[in-house]
């Protein structure tokens, strides 16, 4: 068992990093997957740009908080 809070920050090759790093780099990630999708069907690409980012840092966000929760 760790004595570290879930969202602690972590070391990568001694540089410290937030957890809200990885979760902006995964939301972005997602989004440019889900904008690529959109962009084959066709959708305007001014109607979900900026939204879909904001969904997809909530999603990322959220999930990060969900799997840091310690078990019950």
């Amino acid at each position: 068992m760790s004595i570290l809070p879930p969202l602690a920050e972590f070391s990568v090759f001694g540089i410290g990093i937030e957890p809200a790093v990885p979760m902006l780099l995964l939301a972005v990630l997602v989004t440019d997957l889900l904008r690529r999708l959109l962009a084959r069907a066709g959708v305007d690409r001014m109607v979900w740009n900026w939204p879909l980012f904001i969904l997809s840092m909530f999603g990322c966000v959220a999930a990060g908080l969900i799997l840091a929760m310690p078990s019950i």
